[in-house]
């Protein structure tokens, strides 16, 4: 998917990133000082498109996720089996230790009600 964030001036930036759906709502997981975490944080406004940034797209409100171990497992586990070279030899124990160490954190993406 490629995400759009928004800042509190109006800003936004759009970026390409891993998803998992459950439920019909959306998780991934970033770094807490990414930009587009901080975004989250400060906004929760979300414009989600999928396949290129100009493709199909809703809106949504975003939220930090923490003491999910559950949901962080299952995103992961998802990211293994649409790249199951990458993740397991090298994606998987670098988003796994960041969790844990609470650097990275887990974002879920509730679409907007037309």
């Amino acid at each position: 998917m490629y995400l759009t964030t928004y800042s509190t001036s109006g800003g936004s930036g759009t970026v390409p990133t891993w998803f998992m759906v459950k439920d019909g709502v959306l998780y991934f997981t970033t770094l807490r000082a990414s930009l587009k975490a901080r975004r989250i944080k400060a906004t929760g406004r979300v414009r989600v498109a999928l396949g290129t940034p100009h493709g199909p797209s809703f809106e949504g409100q975003a939220e930090w996720v923490d003491n999910r171990p559950d949901l962080e497992q299952e995103v992961l586990a998802a990211y293994r089996r649409k790249y199951p070279l990458l993740v397991p030899l090298f994606m998987g124990r670098w988003i796994r230790k960041r969790l844990a160490s609470r650097e990275s954190v887990l974002i879920r993406i509730t679409p907007a009600l037309p």
